[in-house]
């Protein structure tokens, strides 16, 4: 019972000193609501966003008892999904002619009804004369059984040819009335609809074949007396029809394990919760050092009237408690309000689907709230042991005293940075996320452990500097219990962001890697169908005006011009292949070597040989200049390569002691023989395909004709600008213009909004920091002012000491995010050393952008912290008693 009412006292003694540290406390409740919200926003939207296994199935099926797919004449095998399948004999089979409705019905239990319908994606005019893809379907919209798969909003359902009910995306993107490439059918829409499980452009058509394709049903919904179960999908699938059955999909059989989890597999979660409960507890830890300092007088006179350190531990630490629920409350409400507010904008921009309820799990919140005052509790760990332990009479006096770092606690941060690291080496070699995020944890421990005496190291610098940056420094090494958890704020705000900086600037490497442009960026190219060459360039030059543009010539077969099967194709020679191919690994040594040798990097299954354009492109000196770029010397070797008789190549292993090996293909022979060649490898960079000597052509027996057009640009053309090209050259009869943007970086926007984002929370830590020391170091102030001192003193105070703060903090947090990073990048890549071929790896990349408005924060914080502090010194006077 002691125990407990000691406990309710401390409660009451944190809840008055919330009442009269209003402004503090207000600070420690955001700092844990805001990352509370967060979790409990994602908790709440992943609610909503899970299906449960009945919603699911009525997404894909609607109210029917299975969807029908004949897909083959032959016998297949099946998942219990529906979703993977193959043949279950070897040998040519044929697609499935499709059955009719009583060939359907012959097939299942009497009494079965069977509804069919058509999907496929087409091409239709845009509202702005391009051309776009949508999912076209054909479909009685009236018929109950599409409930819950598709539902009609607005309007009625399409019943007459050249009706058409459209999703809300659809008709932005096409409007009322829609068309085909050519013109020739029109459609209007009568009606809305909208498919939740795709919130994208969809198209509605009545039965009938009233779309573009041939009208034939391509599935079937079953209403059955009895549900279909697993015997009943085998006895279909011997018909070669594949069966998504309800009762199957609900409960599914025992196949046993076909898809076994591969060795290594990591997920991040874990790793990303821990660090970011360290980096709360961290920035959350100097409010309450600061407030265990400014109740030091409170605190000593319950330890002179008989408290006890347990006693003061559990004052404070009442504190972390009391915080914590404080925090959780509104960060729980909020984070529920503003799921449900955000759920429809969740739904269209991030999902793309309708979520499948308003429900909200209660443990996973009372999880989160248990978190938030664990995290309170962590927070004010350090400083109540701290304040446990302060000398009475020394406190009593108003004096300070001055902290020593004892030795042993940057050995021990030191000892324990190396144990991290070395732990989370030794988890990213397993791929073992517990042991990863342990150890990541423990070296910014360690960091915390080290700070004090790097603070003081930094102290000794004061004596060249002067009065305010060296009573900064030497302010900050004697009040270490508040300068250290205050730098260590920063480092946990600098430490996070640029982890994740460092993450998706390496991702976008990676990504750069994989890519193989076909064009250099931005440059447009169209091809040519039989009799449409002239129209076809007319519509690229009136589409790109300022383009220069350029014909590609291309092999075909002498006795059919149109054919582009007559190919020649530069491979490597035997020594210059990569031995993976002719004999996979087997032993991690193998793999090892294979990884180091040159020419297996690009047997990646996630980087080859890009997409050419043009087949067996053959030309000189203009063509090379369009396909890759080149100019200057490096166009000239080429050209007079190709001069020769050779080939200009961008892969140096197609090239053996100067030599190119061009295999001659045919649509008979596919590879035929080969003929040697002089090579030159391009110095442009590294490009799809490569250009032949026109001579290499005759010599195989190849007629040369224009294969299409490259227009040199000087930027990536816009949207609007494609579409209405692609518009013009379907008119034209042949295929859309192919652009290189060059590899996708959707991460790019959001890198940059992470550095802004990095460098707010680090000038709010280090404003935030220094705001909390300087409240600390109001009687020095008082000092300062009763010695004379002038009013300039405390706005360079202040700088100085928002200088000493964020900037040691923002490089301790590089530092330590850098690294953090790189350990999770390295256990990702050595997650797949179990494969071959492996993905790319990871590289390991400094978002250096993101790194220099880090540093430039401290140079702000300073800047803000020497205008926004009052230069008026203050002068206190010590209160009658």
């Amino acid at each position: 019972m002691t125990f407990i009412g000691s406990w309710v006292t401390a409660l009451r003694i944190a809840r008055r000193e919330m009442s009269r540290a209003k402004g503090r406390s207000a600070l420690v409740v955001a700092m844990i609501a805001l990352p509370v919200c967060a979790l409990g926003y994602a908790a709440a939207s992943y609610d909503m966003f899970t299906l449960t296994p009945t919603e699911q199935v009525t997404r894909e099926l609607g109210s029917a008892d299975a969807l029908l797919q004949p897909l083959l004449d032959g016998p297949v095998t099946q998942d219990a999904t529906g979703e993977d399948w193959r043949p279950q004999d070897i040998g040519e089979h044929r697609g499935s002619d499709g059955l009719t409705e009583a060939g359907m019905l012959a097939r299942l239990p009497s009494g079965s009804r069977v509804v069919p319908f058509a999907s496929e994606e087409r091409e239709f005019r845009t509202a702005t004369g391009g051309l776009a893809p949508a999912d076209a379907y054909e479909m009685d919209l009236g018929d109950p059984i599409h409930h819950g798969r598709v539902e009609l909003i607005g309007g009625r359902a399409p019943a007459a040819p050249g009706e058409v009910a459209m999703s809300k995306a659809a008709r932005a993107r096409f409007g009322d009335t829609i068309q085909t490439p050519d013109g020739r059918r029109t459609w209007t829409s009568v009606g809305t609809v909208e498919f939740p499980a795709d919130l994208g452009e969809v198209l509605v058509f009545a039965l009938g074949g009233e779309t573009p394709g041939s009208g034939t049903p391509s599935a079937w919904l079953a209403d059955t007396p009895a549900p279909i179960g697993w015997d009943e999908v085998l006895d279909l699938n011997r018909s070669g029809i594949i069966v998504k059955s309800r009762a199957v999909l609900l409960n599914p059989p025992d196949l046993g394990d076909t898809d076994p989890e591969l060795p290594g597999r990591l997920s991040l979660v874990p790793v990303v919760v821990g660090l970011a409960v360290l980096e709360i507890v961290l920035l959350a830890g100097p409010a309450f050092a600061v407030g265990a300092r400014r109740r030091q007088r409170s605190l000593a006179l319950i330890a002179a009237n008989g408290g006890t350190r347990a006693h003061l531990r559990r004052i404070v630490l009442a504190d972390g408690v009391l915080l914590g629920l404080a925090g959780a409350v509104p960060g729980l409400a909020l984070a529920v309000v503003l799921a449900v507010v955000a759920r429809p904008l969740a739904e269209q921009m991030l999902v793309g689907e309708r979520a499948g309820g308003y429900r909200f799990d209660p443990p996973v919140l009372a999880g989160i709230a248990v978190l938030a005052v664990v995290t309170g509790l962590l927070a004010a760990a350090v400083p109540a042991v701290t304040a446990a332990r302060t000398d009475v009479v020394t406190a009593l006096a108003g004096r300070r005293g001055v902290v020593r770092a004892k030795r042993r606690w940057p050995v021990a941060g030191l000892v324990l940075a190396g144990l991290g690291a070395a732990a989370a080496a030794a988890g990213a070699s397993t791929a073992h996320v517990t042991v990863i995020a342990a150890g990541l944890a423990v070296v910014q421990i360690g960091l915390v452990l080290c700070t004090p005496a790097l603070v003081g190291v930094l102290a000794k610098l004061g004596g060249f500097l002067p009065p305010a940056p060296r009573i900064a420094l030497r302010d900050t090494a004697r009040n270490r219990a508040a300068s250290a958890p205050a730098v260590s704020a920063v480092m946990a705000a600098v430490a996070g962001t640029v982890a994740i900086g460092v993450y998706l600037a390496s991702a976008a490497d990676q990504r750069e890697q994989n890519h193989t442009p076909a064009l250099p960026i931005g440059y447009v190219a169209a091809t040519y169908a039989p009799g449409t060459a002239t129209q076809a360039r007319d519509a690229v030059a009136a589409a790109l005006p300022d383009a220069h543009l350029t014909e590609i010539p291309v092999t075909v077969c002498p006795d059919d011009p149109t054919s582009t099967g007559c190919q020649l194709i530069p491979v490597r020679t035997l020594e210059q292949q990569c031995p993976g191919e002719r004999n996979p690994p087997v032993t991690r040594a193998e793999r090892d070597a294979l990884f180091a040798d040159p020419r297996c990097v690009r047997e990646h299954i996630t980087q080859g040989s890009g997409y050419a354009v043009f087949p067996s492109v053959v030309g000189g000196r203009d063509v090379v200049a369009a396909m890759t770029g080149a100019s200057g010397a490096d166009l000239d070797r080429a050209a007079a390569t190709l001069a020769r008789g050779g080939a200009v190549v961008t892969d140096p292993f197609l090239i053996d002691n100067g030599m190119v090996k061009v295999v001659i293909s045919t649509p008979t022979s596919e590879l035929g023989k080969s003929v040697p060649v002089p090579g030159y490898l391009l110095q442009a960079g590294p490009y799809a395909g490569s250009v032949l000597s026109p001579v290499i052509a005759h010599r195989a027996g190849f007629k040369v004709t224009a294969g299409g057009v490259v227009a040199a640009t000087t930027g990536v053309p816009a949207t609007t600008v494609t579409d209405r090209l692609n518009a013009a050259l379907a008119g034209a009869g042949t295929q859309h213009a192919f652009v290189e943007t060059g590899p996708e970086n959707d991460n790019a926007p959001f890198l940059y909004m992470l550095a802004a984002a990095s460098a707010l929370i680090t000038l709010g830590a280090a404003a935030t920091a220094t705001g909390l020391a300087a409240a600390d170091g109001r009687a020095d102030l008082a000092t300062l002012a009763a010695v004379g001192a002038a009013p300039v003193v405390r706005r360079l105070l202040s700088l100085s000491q928002s200088g000493v703060i964020a900037g040691l903090g923002s490089v301790l947090g590089i530092a330590a995010g850098i690294g953090s990073a790189f350990a999770v990048l390295a256990a990702t890549n050595l997650s797949h050393e179990q494969v071959w071929p492996a993905p790319t790896p990871y590289p390991l990349a400094v978002p250096w952008l993101h790194v220099v408005l880090i540093l430039v924060v401290p140079l702000v914080a300073m800047l803000g912290a020497g205008l926004l502090t009052r230069s008026r010194l203050p002068v206190e006077r010590r209160r009658p008693t």
